[in-house]
């Protein structure tokens, strides 16, 4: 063996750690090392296990094969996933540019283009696998890349939704972002304890969603969106109006709209925890299943206690730093679980967020300008964190697998 070569333990010698309980994580050594010998191994080994399709899934499945032949064998698929990604990016940056805080009205063609990027991206997220398959260039890291752009992805979404509804100045648009990237994550819990990312609950699944909210954006970008902000009494027919309660009758459809969709995110939420209690059969072992919840819990709980003048003045700030934080979570979960280690409890670097917001709970004469520069520091800290952490595990695992994150080998590339 040559020196500094680097030795890996069989996959017979491979331990599972996923159930072993650990509070706090220790930071690593190595900041480029963030995956233990033992779970590379094991990633080596994945294969990844599906949920169910929906009717939609299906019926689409041609078009998105018949699309992915277009593309050049040469083309890697992570490229594939990672066009998706821009595309969401720039969608993302259109909006901070025309509202920084989603509380100014966006021109109708900048809500039309955000449309077209969410369609755009869904379709090509539906093809990278496909591209994989086709050039033979199937491996784990693509499971992690492909995962860890949905759900940046999800959270650029949600940038648009506050476009549209103008809902930025307020607790709400937090409130539908991070109700949504908790049900993400966990999502990716499930498969953590289960071994299989379920992805639709019957005929509602990943691909309604997404494309369902490019279509809304769409829709929206062709009709007056004030109607976001009317009472229900105006909006409604006479007729409904008068089996309403006054009091919400006189809700904005914004308000009954961000109320129903934190509570469908919080229904769905508990599928995935019945299917993990009946996949462990032990109150003890779902408990401390239960246990990982606690950062992502937390990191949702400090963001609602800062008082509401500074959520109002820098919504935009607290959505990074919070919604980084929780990407950054799914990743490590989506890692941890396909190299079976064990996922602590408390994550550190969820840490500065949460002290940051319970500094400013508890300093009610800290001036706007200062609030800025401390939000604006946290979400620097929050994109540092997760670029580093993902750039780390994705050298890992290439290295290991001996593959290329954005190009294929020229020895591996399969011809039709």
């Amino acid at each position: 063996m040559c020196a500094g070569e680097q030795t890996f333990p069989s996959p017979s010698s491979a331990t599972d750690a996923t159930l072993t309980q650990v509070w706090i994580e220790q930071p690593s050594i190595n900041r480029r090392e963030v995956i233990s010998s033992e779970g590379l191994e094991h990633i080596a080994g994945h294969k990844y296990k599906g949920g169910q399709y929906t009717t939609l899934d299906l019926a689409l499945d041609d078009t998105w094969k018949a699309l992915t032949k277009l593309l050049p064998l040469w083309l890697a698929p992570n490229m594939v996933t990672t066009i998706g990604g821009l595309l969401m990016l720039v969608s993302y940056f259109l909006i901070w540019a025309i509202a920084p805080n989603w509380d100014e009205e966006c021109p109708s063609w900048s809500i039309f283009v955000c449309g077209l990027c969410i369609i755009a991206y869904y379709t090509l997220d539906c093809m990278d696998g496909k591209q994989a398959r086709r050039t033979g260039a199937s491996s784990p890291l693509g499971q992690l890349f492909d995962h860890g752009v949905d759900c940046l992805s999800t959270m650029l979404q949600i940038s648009t939704v506050g476009a549209f509804t103008q809902s930025g100045g307020s607790a709400r648009i937090l409130a539908i972002q991070t109700s949504t990237q908790f049900l993400f994550y966990i999502c990716q819990w499930e498969e953590y304890y289960t071994g299989v990312l379920q992805h639709a609950n019957g005929d509602l699944g990943v691909t309604e969603v997404n494309y369902g909210m490019g279509l809304a954006t769409i829709v929206n970008a062709l009709v007056n969106r004030n109607y976001w902000h009317v009472p229900m009494e105006e909006f409604l027919p006479i007729a409904i109006v008068g089996l309403i309660p006054p009091k919400f009758a006189s809700f904005t459809v914004l308000q009954i709209g961000t109320v129903l969709w934190v509570s469908l995110m919080i229904v769905c939420a508990f599928v995935p925890l019945l299917r993990v209690y009946r996949h462990v059969e032990s109150t003890s072992v779902f408990l401390k299943a239960l246990s990982k919840l606690t950062t992502p819990i937390l990191l949702l709980t400090s963001t609602f206690i800062i008082p509401s003048h500074i959520i109002s003045e820098h919504t935009r700030f607290l959505s990074i730093s919070v919604g980084l934080l929780l990407c950054l979570l799914s990743i490590k979960t989506i890692v941890h679980s396909m190299a079976k280690m064990p996922f602590a409890v408390f994550q550190i670097e969820a840490i500065p967020y949460c002290a940051l917001c319970l500094y400013l709970r508890c300093s009610p004469d800290v001036s706007s300008d200062s609030a800025k520069l401390l939000l604006s520091f946290s979400a620097f800290l929050a994109t540092f964190s997760l670029i580093s952490w993902a750039r780390a595990s994705i050298l890992q695992i290439s290295q290991r697998l001996d593959i290329y994150c954005f190009s294929i080998k020229k020895n591996r590339i399969k011809q039709e």
